[in-house]
């Protein structure tokens, strides 16, 4: 491996089919996400769309980070960016009916836990088959400097304990707990200016 692996650099629209390629390659085995589509079939069609949504924003703002091979890329969203959530209405007709309803409830206690005036992490994955190399931890890294400068705050929902734990070695603290019916855990976090 090379001395100053991994290389980070801020994606663009042209990157967009790389982008969208490691996110749906790093959540295919997401807990949540699955819970949410549990179809194989279903999860990468809607996925598309969502990642779609999720990206325009950061894409706007230059606030895409990618490992420069595209193994690793985050998707962050500035303070007081407001997502309108119906255009990813069409994707809930793919979620199991008896689960539709702790779904909603579950992206509405996402929106309890979520300030206004902070920085959110929309989504982070690395291509599983380059895990445990520390891409996640450059990716972090290279925002948080970025946010750090701005002496603003960040935020994030980690999806498992392990992603919790990365998380917490990065500064971000544990806010609460998330998980209604037979939903998985997920940890809503914050983490204060460094500066």
């Amino acid at each position: 491996m090379k001395k100053n692996y991994p290389k980070i650099i801020t994606a663009d629209k042209r990157n967009k089919d790389h982008v969208k390629a490691v996110l749906k390659l790093g959540f295919s085995s997401d807990a949540l996400l699955r819970w949410i589509f549990p179809d194989a079939n279903s999860f990468l069609e809607n996925f598309d769309l969502w990642m779609d949504e999720f990206s325009k924003k950061s894409f706007e703002n230059n606030i895409v980070f990618s490992e420069e091979n595209f193994y690793g890329t985050s998707l962050w969203h500035p303070p007081g960016f407001e997502f309108d959530e119906s255009v990813l209405y069409p994707t809930f007709e793919f979620i199991p009916k008896d689960r539709l309803e702790n779904a909603l409830k579950f992206f509405e206690e996402f929106a309890e836990y979520h300030p206004d005036d902070a920085w959110y992490l929309a989504f982070i994955a690395v291509d599983p088959s380059k895990q445990g190399l520390g891409i996640g931890s450059f990716l972090l890294k290279e925002a948080l400097k970025m946010i750090d400068e701005k002496k603003e705050r960040a935020y994030l929902e980690a999806s498992s304990l392990r992603n919790k734990s990365l998380y917490e070695r990065h500064g971000f603290e544990c806010i609460g707990e998330i998980q209604i019916g037979d939903s998985p855990t997920a940890y809503p976090m914050v983490r204060d200016s460094k500066n």
